[in-house]
């Protein structure tokens, strides 16, 4: 009988909490579609009155966390969901629907569940398809028509139901509906509806309800048909494996079905049987079929009878279903919770509409949902009510409504549904009686089963199967065995199950087996008092007396609930009886329950079982109420489990399956159940040995903490009683031998200098036992031996499990005692002296009876040594594979593997059998492991100790796994980890990082993974924490990996960029989220940052400083302010194109804020009293503020990063405007700037068909470039057809006129060619070509501003055919390059297509071109697109049409402007010949031109015109400036910055000369505005100083002294300066082909003259410059702290043709070049002044790809700082030629500096190693030097005065001094050994190597775990010989392509650490042996048994590797001992030492 401890009563945590829950208030009303009755409110009140009461039931399962439950609990329309074990439950969601809820159960969906099959390859089971995808965890609550489905993310469905649901199952495949039959229940108008299917599935809630078919024969000809059979009741579905039970009601039997996905093939065949075998009849099922819209219409609307019927009291659910109904009806309390409070979540699905019908209450209740009916027509599955699938509703339109079908739906064609699973039968049970229930178990041994219960025949029928596998993919059921009992429930914990017998006792069964009775404690009893119920047990009185508190009360013995006349062994031989199968007669388990059966109480009225989870069920009681008790564990102790677990492997399944019972059976008897590790594993080991046969009670098994002999304190008491009143010997051995002896009696002998008291192993007295032959065990005591001995290995390999060892050492002595294997006894003799000797225990096992026994093939003679096999190993002996069992002793799998891994070359790969022998109970068997043939390959790759961490990331090893391995045995594995830590492959997994102890590369490759490669319109995708996201805003620190760069400043900072007013608070002026660590940390010697945002802040009035003559009046200096006034608004209205590249990306919104756009400000303040001055009495042009608010729109929405998680639909519409006249303009560019930053294809159709249909001119304008620009390049239909709507172009000829303002066609015509950009359509660059040269007309139309659109309409084509030249196909034909020629050269135009003849027969009112092309209006667009289209193709004929013209009549013909622009064409077509060179730009400018400009008038030809040739000269000079710009843009190039620094100063100056007369001043601006926005171009992002200052003085020209600086001017010079600090530091400019093609568009040089100036060129398509720019700024980020710092960058360019590879190394943060030139980019070499860990990206490996995402994210670089270095300072430089400011490192890398280290310097050591190193050095004196001459001279008086009072001073000074100087040393090689671990970065092998010290000191001191310390010290000392072969090479960064980086690692166990130590432990032995040890060890070889051998001889043998006693006789010298030993085939070092010990005189 086993004790499960007070059962505790059960209530339903939901009935407490419904307690107070407001029932139906505010519901929604009924759905429309149904006419409630009149009375029906009266009858759903009545319906509420029972005489039962109300009607519960609920379910319990176990939650994935394994340690609580979660509970279902459903009352009439409420559901409630609560998680949480006991007190500590919790709702985590109550659910309120408008109808009585049938049913609710958990679910799991798939995602992505798969379509059936495509063939019939899956109906024989052999490629079963499972559910893939994420899955969904949900709540399923049925009602009479509709299923809701509750997901765990927040998300609902509703589903309609198309029939009566009886029941609902879930499984792996969704959910399996059972259709309810009988009467007039049936909802689609049959009443015979018994040929219908009666099973459904539903694989996802937007999936349809499809029937289920099966298959009777699994034959190949077997036919499919429909689960159709109303007799046959589901039982049981589960998913583990995926079967289903039914029970037939005609034929009685049970059939198990096996579940799985249709094919097409079955799907095809069963509905081609339907429709053959109706022959046209009319038949459900063809009815169905031919017109499922008629039976709908037939019962659209329900009658009030049937209504009443679905309203009336369910019956009882059976058990079987997932939900329990229970005959308690009380209500308790509740408790509120607001878990899901918030706004209702809906599912978004493409093709369906989303759902919504959950509310979320508000008030006192705020998270209970409430599922109304009203809506249910709306949901994605009102279609399923017709049984068939039509089509779903489009992405656009309205919701569906309620609506009666139509004739035209009847004649619509349905598509019939198509089955989702099939069915196969597999077995079939005739049983007497149908089950009520049914679950899956397995028993002790892994034996599985499917139990039904079947109640009326009292009877639990377990049908045995076995599982499927790799070669059987269905599970094969077998024989069945019945257990008598009325119920029956599985317990899933301990694979066990509980079975309610007939006397309502209950019995616990693993498998079919009898375990044992359940005693109940704390159940009242039912019929009988509770002294009747005890009067029959005969226990003493004083079980009845007074309980006393539990720690003082003495526990009782588990023999005190038996007679007081039975033996104290009759406990234990009933177990013999009981554990036997079941077989069918009641009889045989009353025989062999008789006697206990007389003295339990048999009278607990339990009537049933529920709710099992875990190892908790409930128990149902006669009166009503319910109980939960919880079942013991099986083992609470490491030891015993892992035993458990490896008896289970090698013993028989019988055999196995009888000791776990009999284990549990004995553990958790009645008593005490309270155990140590210790006396739990006595336990379990007596319980072994006496199922192995032996006399326990006559067995010396001691553990640690227990006295000898004292064997039954284990199973009865806690402590040991008091044998008698005197005391005796075993009270002092029991005290020996308690944990606080073992804890403090060594040190308390080594202070006193007393000797060490031990416990003398003795045998107890009296005969030896015999051990019974027949027990169940006795046969397999050989496999009881070796399982336990592999245990016992693998614990030798963790520190935390030494203890464990010591517990098993005394088990394992008796058993190889018995099977006399002497050489286990050496083995444990060695390892364990104190507690064993190499003289056998007292035997029990007769040599007659061993010899009965037969040894397996798997038990050697020699004992298998782990840590000698790994020695061994290490030494290249290539011992033979080492027994494991592979699945147990998990530890010793690994490491065997690792380490032979390790020694084996890379080429060598032999299998696991060449390493491992499993040991299995057939004794025959392979190692077979999935992931090793793939792992041979990778490890191929790489050197020995890369193989090795890889392999021990592939077997699930950690840090910490790694750290609490024995010191000797972790030893190698972190050396491997050491050597891989520096330069660590670039393709190894997360995991691999993890080990070598690299959390930088780890957060790479989590941020590389999270931010998976974007298309081609994705440029990048910056991520930034919102102001809500950790507090970053207000502390200032943020963790940036994985959150983007985080806006760490604060508001105080953005003070300082302000006018210097200090007045209060400060208007926001858009520039508040940057980044100001990351500022200061790029430019942290000057104020720049603050300067920058002084000149782009619009938010504040500007100052008037305009001083007032005398002469001047008030009224005029008034007027003269506003003219000033207005010349700094027109540079004031240019700020925000700068500032919105200054901001870009640099702030995320809040979802629920709209986003501040700041002011434009254009007022200003006259000082000294801050006079307020607007423009009220001057004219201005009218609308001059109209473009500039809608740049200042785009520069507020460009700030926001393109994380789409955070923006959505709601929220964009949510910004729209409702305020003044100006804020639509805004929101328009605001809309623009969502668009280029990829955020507007989030917005819904709708809300674009409700902007557009505003009619708004600019919104229009920002919308479509916007949607262009998000979607660009992907040839979008819809964005396609909204452009149509625009252009006239694109229009059928007949078509309507459309009134579209000429802006607008302008966006739209650019747009388009966004939209097909880099596509070569056809039909659309045929449409662009001709809109180039599209004539003014008709009448009104196209007659202003035609500059504008012909320009776009070439930028657009040059867009859609970028570098494509002439080889496009298809394209030949239409002629580009002679059609773009003659739109620049002019000449007759060419006649109109037929199409447009009829639409241009009215000519324009404006304008009279006449015949020939105005190449005014063509030749831009043109040109630029000539350039595009042939861009770097060095076309020599189309590069001379761009060529200047070289005489000066040619050049009269020519627009001086339009030389610019063709300069610019013939740069991009001979791009690849473009240099930054002086040269390569006056090399544009013809002879004639350059013979003629800067002479003097007394030079001047007759015939010249100079103002045209110094336009010409500057204009060329500009182009080719503009050029440079474009093709080295972003890059810093010096040569190119050099250039066009030169021209940029030149045209400065010349502004100021009398040449601007000459040439025109205006002129000269444009140029200076072309060169100045060049250069910014290729210093973009810099922030270059000097660049900024020649921008500053340029933006100070204002005012009437300035008339040709308008606002063009200021436009660009803003534009300059936003690009000089794009992105606030982060962002600079590509090259690529798109990106020059935007930048040449955002930066045409042809400027605005005044705000609204669009005629030349569309302002808006300035900001194109956004889909140029890209992030490429590497910012460093600490991996432990979470903030940015500063590193050294070698950056690595690609070698060319023309340019040599280089290398250059910058301090970061920094921008680095364009990635497609560089080879490599490495952070902190590998050198010795670097501080962090050094990172390398490298071209072609998997971590260039890392670093392409990590900058393309916007996330830091994580870096990680040494141990014991400093972080860089302001003040360091990255040169190492100034290393005068560098701190002095702690370490260096000198070999001799570790030997004479003090511990002063390592107190300095900081980081995350600072803990552990003052840990260690705290108590330890600073040297032993220091140590010496610490000792005060008082100290020496008090020392030389006890020593001249005490007898023998000098000696007893002696004493002190060898002391003071082994202490000394001890101290300075821990100096020594902690600092050189902390110099090359591996801390963790610091407590290694002290182990090692201390284990020589408990060697030395003969500590109780010396032995294993032995084995420790040798392996350490062997290691340093292993680990140096294993590296013999530098290890760096993939040394084949990255040259002259990294320096060799040196191994973690150095040769001179390793000698130290060696000689320590060889003076050891030195002075052993000089004294009585060495006749001890030769007393030992020559096997003398008389000897007394003392632990020091265990430990010598063990240092010298002696073997066990051999034969020596005769061999009186060394050569015929020599010869002995070769025969004996021993190692050459086991040979040396033998000798060395029997020949060398140690004296």
């Amino acid at each position: 009988m086993i004790s499960c401890g007070d059962a505790q009563e059960f209530v339903p945590f939901g009935r407490d909490y419904l307690d107070h829950h407001p029932g139906e208030v505010g519901l929604p009303p009924p759905r429309p579609g149904q006419a409630p009755h009149p009375d029906l409110d009266i009858l759903r009140q009545l319906h509420t009155v029972s005489i039962n009461g109300s009607k519960d039931w609920w379910m319990i399962r176990e939650s994935n966390d394994g340690l609580t439950e979660e509970e279902l609990y459903v009352s009439g329309s409420r559901v409630v969901w609560s998680r949480g074990q006991g007190e500590a439950r919790r709702p985590v969601q109550c659910f309120t629907c408008d109808t009585l809820v049938t049913h609710a159960l958990f679910a799991t969906f798939h995602t992505r569940p798969d379509p059936p099959l495509p063939d019939a390859a899956s109906s024989d089971g052999k490629d079963v398809k499972k559910p893939e995808g994420n899955s969904m965890g949900s709540v399923c609550v049925v009602e009479n028509d509709c299923l809701t489905v509750f997901s765990e993310e927040g998300r609902d469905y509703s589903v309609p139901l198309p029939f009566p649901v009886g029941r609902v199952w879930s499984g792996n495949w969704g959910l399996v509906l059972e259709r309810q039959v009988g009467g007039n229940t049936t909802r689609l108008g049959h009443t015979s509806d018994a040929a219908l299917p009666t099973l459904y599935s539903l694989l996802h809630p937007l999936d349809d309800i499809n029937p289920v078919i099966c298959k009777t024969n699994s034959s190949e000809g077997a036919q499919p048909q429909y689960v159709s059979d109303p007799g046959q009741k589901v039982i049981f579905y589960c998913d583990n494996p995926s079967i289903l039970v039914f029970h037939s009601s005609t034929s009685g039997a049970h059939t198990i079905w096996r579940v799985r996905s249709a094919t097409n093939e079955e799907n095809n065949s069963v509905l081609q049987s339907v429709l053959d075998n109706t022959n046209g009849g009319n038949t459900p099922i063809s009815a169905l079929l031919s017109n499922p819209s008629a039976y709908l219409y037939q019962n659209t609307n329900h009658s009030l009878s049937h209504a009443l019927h679905q309203q009336q009291p369910l019956p009882h659910p059976p058990h079987s279903a997932s939900l329990h109904h229970p005959s308690t009806h009380s209500l308790s309390h509740h408790h509120l919770f607001s878990s899901t409070i918030g706004t209702p979540t809906h599912c978004h699905t493409p093709g369906h509409t989303p759902s919504s019908t959950s509310r979320t209450r508000g008030g006192v209740y705020p998270s209970v949902s409430v599922t109304p009916k009203g809506h249910l027509m709306q949901t994605p599955k009102n279609h399923m009510a017709m049984l068939s699938r039509t089509q779903s509703p489009s992405l656009v339109g309205t919701p569906h409504t309620p609506r009666l079908p139509s004739l035209s739906d009847s004649l619509i064609e349905p598509e019939p549904l198509v089955p989702d699973l099939c069915l196969d039968l597999l077995w079939t049970d005739h049983s007497p009686a149908r089950a009520t229930t049914a679950f899956l178990t397995q028993d002790a041994a892994g034996q599985c089963y499917l139990c039904l219960v079947l109640a009326q025949a009292g009877v639990v029928r377990c049908l045995r199967y076995d599982p499927p596998g790799p070669n059987q993919p269905s599970p094969v059921f077998g024989t069945a065995t019945n257990i008598p009992g009325r119920d029956a429930q599985g317990v899933p914990a301990l694979n066990m199950i509980v079975v309610l017998e007939g006397s309502s006792s209950l019995s616990l069964y693993s498998g079919v087996v009898l375990v044992s009775r359940i005693n109940l404690c704390g159940l009242p009893p039912f019929g009988s008092s509770l002294f009747q119920d005890f009067s029959t047990l005969n226990i003493s009185s004083r079980l009845f007396s007074p309980p006393a508190p539990i720690s003082t009360a003495t526990p009782l013995r588990r023999s005190s609930l038996v007679t007081s006349s039975r033996p104290p062994s009759a406990a234990e031989a009933k177990f013999d009886a009981i554990l036997s199968p079941v077989v069918g007669e009641r009889s045989n388990l009353d025989t062999s329950m008789t006697e206990e059966s007389t003295g339990l109480p048999l009278s607990w009225a339990i009537v049933g079982l529920r709710d099992p989870a875990g190892a908790r069920l409930t128990l149902e009681h006669a009166s009503g109420a319910l109980y939960r008790i919880a079942l013991p564990d099986l083992a609470s102790s490491y030891p015993v489990r892992q035993c458990l677990a490896a008896l289970r492997a090698v013993l028989p399944k019988d055999a196995a399956l009888h000791l776990t019972n009999r284990w549990y059976a004995t553990r958790n008897a009645p008593g005490s159940g309270d155990f140590s590790p210790e006396g739990e594993w006595t336990l379990f080991s007596r319980t072994l040995l006496a199922a192995a046969g032996y006399d326990t009670d006559k067995l010396a098994l001691s553990g640690p903490g227990e006295a000898p002999g004292d064997h039954t304190s284990s199973f009865g008491a806690s402590k040991k009683f008091r044998a008698s009143e005197n005391g005796s010997d075993s009270d002092w051995e029991y005290l020996l031998s308690s944990p606080l002896h073992a804890a403090v009696g060594d040190n308390m002998s080594q202070v006193l200098g007393l000797q060490k008291v031990r416990v003398v192993t003795r045998p107890l007295a009296g005969e030896r036992g015999n051990m019974d032959t027949t027990a169940s065990l006795f046969p397999h005591l050989p496999g009881l031996l070796m399982a336990l001995h592999l245990v016992y290995e693998d614990f030798k390999l963790s520190v935390l499990h030494w203890d464990f060892c010591l517990l098993l050492v005394p088990c394992l002595q008796q058993l190889a005692a018995d099977l006399r294997l002497y050489q286990y006894l050496h083995l444990y003799w060695r390892d364990f002296p104190y507690v064993c000797s190499t003289h056998s225990p007292p035997l029990q096992l007769s040599l007659e009876d061993s010899g009965k026994l037969t040894r397996p093939s798997y038990l050697p003679e020699q004992p298998p040594n782990i840590l000698g096999h790994l020695h061994a190993i290490m030494g290249r002996h290539n011992p033979e594979p080492f027994p494991c069992l592979p699945e147990v002793c998990t530890t010793t799998r690994n490491l065997v593997l690792l380490y032979s891994l390790a020694s084996q070359p890379p080429t060598h790969h032999p299998s696991l059998d060449h390493y491992l022998k499993p040991v299995t109970e057939s004794e025959q068997g392979s190692l077979e492991l999935s992931w090793w043939s793939d792992l041979e390959g990778e490890t191929r790759k790489g050197a020995g100790q890369e193989r090795v961490v890889l392999l021990m990331a592939e077997l699930g090893l950690t840090v910490r796994d790694v750290q609490l391995l024995a010191p000797g045995v972790a030893l190698p594995l972190m050396n491997a980890q050491h050597l891989c830590r520096t330069w660590p492959p670039q393709h190894w997994p997360p995991a691999a990082y993890h080990l070598v102890q690299r959390p930088d590369l780890v957060a790479h490759r989590k941020e590389a993974s999270r931010t998976q490669v974007n298309t081609v319109r994705d440029s990048f995708s910056v991520r930034i924490p919102t102001q809500m996201d950790d507090d970053a805003f207000i502390s200032g620190k943020t963790t940036r990996i994985g959150t983007g760069t985080g806006a760490s400043g604060s508001a105080s900072t953005s003070a300082t960029a302000g006018t210097g007013s200090g007045s209060g608070l400060q208007e926001e002026d858009g520039m508040e989220m940057l980044d100001e660590a990351l500022l200061r940390l790029r430019w942290p010697e000057d104020q720049r940052v603050v300067e920058v945002r002084r000149m782009l802040c619009s938010a504040r009035p500007v100052t008037i400083n305009v001083v007032q003559r005398p002469e001047v009046s008030d009224h005029d200096f008034l007027e003269e302010q506003e003219r000033h006034l207005y010349a700094l608004c027109v540079r004031t209205m240019a700020l925000p194109v700068g500032r919105g590249m200054f901001t870009l990306c640099t702030a995320a919104p809040l979802p629920t804020e709209p986003l501040s756009i700041p002011r434009l400000n254009l007022t200003g303040r006259a000082p000294p009293r801050g006079t307020a001055v607007d423009l009220s009495n001057i004219e201005v042009p009218p609308n001059m503020e109209m473009w500039p608010h809608f740049h200042n729109g785009v520069a507020a929405g460009l700030k926001v990063a393109p994380d789409r998680g955070r923006v959505d639909s709601t929220w964009i519409v949510y910004n729209k405007p409702r305020g003044n006249l100006d804020t639509p303009t805004q929101h328009a560019g605001f809309l623009m700037a969502l668009g280029l930053n990829g955020h507007l294809r989030q917005l819904a159709t709708v809300s674009v068909h409700d902007y557009l249909a505003r009619g708004h001119e600019m919104t229009c304008v920002g919308l479509l470039l916007g949607l262009a620009a998000d979607k660009r390049g992907t040839m979008d239909l819809q964005i396609t057809k909204l452009l149509s709507v625009h252009l006239e172009c694109l229009l059928p000829p007949t078509s309507t006129e459309l009134d579209v303002p000429h802006t607008v066609q302008v966006a739209a015509i650019l747009a388009l060619g966004l939209l097909y950009q880099d596509t070569a359509h056809r039909h659309m660059a045929e449409v662009l070509l001709r809109e180039i040269g599209r004539p003014p007309g008709p009448e009104m139309e196209n007659s202003s501003d035609r500059e504008s659109y012909s320009l776009a309409a070439g930028l657009a084509l040059g867009l859609v055919m970028f570098g494509r030249g002439g080889e496009a196909a298809g394209l030949a034909d239409l002629q580009v390059a002679s059609q773009l020629h003659h739109y620049i050269q002019g000449g007759r135009k060419k006649p109109l297509l037929p199409a447009y003849k009829d639409k241009y027969k009215s000519p324009s009112y404006q304008i009279k071109e006449g015949e020939s092309v105005n190449i005014d209006v063509t030749a831009p667009g043109a040109t630029l697109a000539l350039g595009m289209i042939y861009f770097n193709t060095n076309n020599a004929a189309v590069a001379r049409w761009m060529t200047p013209p070289a005489t000066p009549y040619l050049l009269d013909q020519v627009r001086p402007d339009f030389l610019l622009l063709r300069t610019v064409a013939l740069g991009l077509i001979t791009w690849d010949s473009v240099l930054p060179t002086a040269e390569w730009v006056e090399a544009h400018v013809p002879s004639s031109v350059l013979t003629h400009v800067h002479r003097g008038g007394n030079q001047s030809t007759p015939g010249i015109d100079y103002e045209s040739m110094h336009q010409a000269y500057y204009n060329i000079l500009a182009g080719a400036c503009l050029v440079l710009g474009l093709k080295f843009a972003g890059s810093s190039n010096n040569q190119a910055f050099d250039v066009l620094w030169k021209y940029t100063t030149m045209f400065t100056n010349f502004t100021k000369r009398s040449v601007a007369e000459l040439a025109g001043r205006s002129t000269l601006e444009t140029c200076l505005n072309t060169s100045l926005l060049a250069l910014s171009l290729v210093m973009a992002g810099t922030g270059d100083l000097d660049v900024l200052r020649i921008i500053r003085h340029l933006r100070s020209r204002v005012g009437p002294a300035n008339s040709t600086v308008g606002y063009g001017s200021h436009l660009v010079i803003h534009m300059a300066l936003g690009f000089l600090f794009l992105g606030g530091g982060r962002f600079t400019l590509a090259t690529t082909n798109m990106a020059v093609a935007s930048l040449l568009i955002a930066c045409f040089p042809k400027f605005p003259t005044h705000s609204n100036d669009n005629r030349y060129h569309l302002q808006a398509l300035r900001h194109l410059y956004v889909l140029a720019a890209e992030p490429r700024l590497v910012m460093p980020v600490d991996v432990d702290t979470g903030r940015l710092c500063q590193v050294k960058v070698m950056i690595g360019f690609r070698g060319t043709c023309e340019y040599p590879g280089v290398k250059y190394e910058v301090m970061a943060p920094t921008l680095l070049p364009e990635l497609s030139k560089l080879s490599t980019v490495t952070l902190e070499a590998d050198t010795p002044d670097h501080r962090y860990w050094p990172i390398s990206f490298t071209r072609g490996h998997a971590s260039w790809d890392v670093l392409a995402r990590l900058l393309r994210s916007g996330a830091g670089v994580a870096v990680k700082l040494r141990d014991g270095r400093h972080p860089y300072t302001r003040t360091d430089t990255p040169h190492p030629a100034a290393p005068a400011n560098l701190p002095a490192p702690l370490f260096t890398t000198d070999p001799a500096a570790r030997w004479t280290i003090k511990s002063c310097v390592l107190s300095e050591v900081s980081g995350c190693s600072a803990q552990l190193v003052h840990a260690l050095v705290g108590g330890i004196a600073p040297s032993s030097s220091t140590a010496s001459t610490s000792t005060s001279p008082s100290s020496s008086a008090k020392q030389s005065s006890a020593s001249s009072r005490s007898l023998g001073s000098s000696e007893a000074c002696g004493n002190e001094k060898r002391e003071e100087e082994i202490e000394n040393g001890f101290t300075q090689a821990l100096m020594t050994i902690v600092y050189e671990y902390l110099s090359v970065g591996m801390p963790q092998a610091i407590p290694n190597w002290l182990a090692a010290l201390q284990g020589i000191r408990q060697v030395s001191d003969l500590s109780q775990r010396a032995g294993l310390l032995v084995w420790q010290a040798k392996l350490i000392s062997r290691a340093a010989h292993f680990l140096h072969p294993v590296n013999p090479h530098p290890v760096a960064p993939l040394s084949s392509t990255v040259e002259g980086i990294g320096e060799r690692t040196r191994p973690l166990v150095s040769p001179e650490q390793a000698l130290s130590l060696g000689k320590r432990l060889q003076s050891l032995t030195d002075t052993w042996m000089m004294q009585e040890v060495r006749g001890q060890v030769i007393s030992y070889l020559k096997g003398e048994t008389d000897c007394q051998l003392t632990p020091k001889c265990a430990f010598i043998l063990t240092l010298l590797d002696l073997p066990t006693p051999i034969d020596i006789q005769g061999c009186s010298n060394p050569l015929s001992l020599l010869s002995k030993l070769c025969s004996s085939r021993l190692p050459s070092s086991v040979i040396s030492s033998l000798a060395k010990v029997l020949f060398i005189d140690h004296r």
